[in-house]
């Protein structure tokens, strides 16, 4: 079967708030070499180059453009379009901007909508789960990547996949909220469930249809903020006004969780969203379960993720912490309370230290 070009349309928005004070607003987790020397979002990009796939668009807010165009000249990768968000409204109008872009540059093709800021092991496994994803997308599906779960976790949101496509792909039965440690163990053994990663290929033809059916008032004012865009070079500016009248609703609220079009394939491809510090600490350990970088002196410790851009940071006997050293900020959590990190952000906001953010 010939599958239909795929255009990756990835989402920059975020600010990786759980990861401060390493990511910060000017320069969030997406922009930062996390986990090697490349930088998430240049990771992102580099997996799903090959022939099946066309140069990628980005949807960002404009502080992050031109640091998108810059990373992408570092690693020799054209670009189709850098689509400006004068604020943000989640990702369902971006499914629909995503469409129209698509529209405009090949209409055949498909869209793979997906974050910048997460990371995948296996990029092997990712690529066959694309071109599964793609036959069920040809048949007028929007398929969402089912992460196989490999524990109890209580920080995603689950699907529960409902009765087999094809010999890959399967109806999606449900979608459910992030779960409590006693319905995750639940969800986990029956098998039926799989972890949200918030990734979707659809054909933008079908994309549009649903949005009209089920989420018209967010198809109407985003295509009217792409109509009234204004360009200047690879940069896509979305008008303001209509934009700012755009509802803020995610893609599953808005169609997934309402459309009969909803697909699931499972994707065992070791993902993860890099949310947190225990997630970054997982994906960075070593056979000791150490995660260090800069000047560091340890004693009797065990399990540490310690960073610094600079100070020495010395601990004794201590275990299982995150200590963070950026920019003069100092952060110390443990790692299985890192999921909280954001609460310290929220404070500051609150206190109007806009600064420090």
């Amino acid at each position: 079967m010939t599958i239909r070009p795929i255009i990756p349309v990835i989402l920059s928005g975020g600010s990786g708030s759980r990861l401060w004070p390493l990511s910060r607003h000017a320069r969030p987790k997406q922009l930062l070499p996390l986990l090697g020397d490349n930088t998430m979002v240049q990771d992102t990009v580099l997996r799903l180059r090959g022939p099946r796939f066309l140069d990628p668009i980005f949807i960002c807010n404009a502080a992050h453009g031109k640091i998108i165009a810059q990373q992408m000249k570092d690693i020799a990768q054209a670009v189709s379009a850098i689509i400006i968000e004068p604020m943000g409204r989640n990702t369902a109008s971006c499914g629909v901007v995503a469409s129209l872009q698509a529209l405009q540059q090949q209409k055949d093709a498909l869209v793979l909508l997906l974050p910048a800021d997460h990371h995948i092991a296996d990029e092997a496994a990712f690529e066959k789960a694309i071109i599964q994803a793609a036959i069920a997308a040809d048949d007028g599906h929007i398929v969402t990547f089912g992460i196989e779960p490999t524990r109890a976790e209580t920080g995603y949101g689950y699907i529960e996949r409902g009765e087999a496509l094809n010999s890959s792909a399967y109806k999606v039965k449900s979608f459910r909220e992030k779960p409590n440690g006693k319905t995750a163990k639940t969800y986990v053994e029956t098998g039926q469930f799989y972890w949200n990663a918030g990734i979707f290929l659809f054909s933008p033809h079908v994309m549009m249809a649903e949005m009209k059916r089920h989420a018209p008032d967010v198809l109407t004012h985003s295509q009217a903020a792409f109509d009234d865009l204004q360009k200047d070079g690879v940069f896509y500016n979305l008008d303001k006004i209509c934009f700012g009248e755009c509802p803020s609703i995610s893609i599953d609220y808005a169609v997934m969780e309402k459309t009969q079009h909803a697909a699931t394939v499972p994707a065992d491809i070791g993902w993860s969203d890099i949310g947190s510090y225990d997630a970054l600490h997982k994906a960075r350990q070593n056979a000791d379960r150490m995660s260090l970088t800069g000047d560091i002196i340890l004693q009797d410790c065990e399990n540490l993720f310690v960073q610094s851009d600079g100070p020495l940071v010395c601990a004794v006997g201590v275990k299982n912490l995150a200590i963070t050293v950026s920019d003069g900020k100092v952060l110390v959590t443990e790692l299985e309370a890192s999921q909280n990190v954001k609460n310290i952000t929220d404070r500051l906001k609150q206190d109007g230290r806009v600064d420090d953010l």
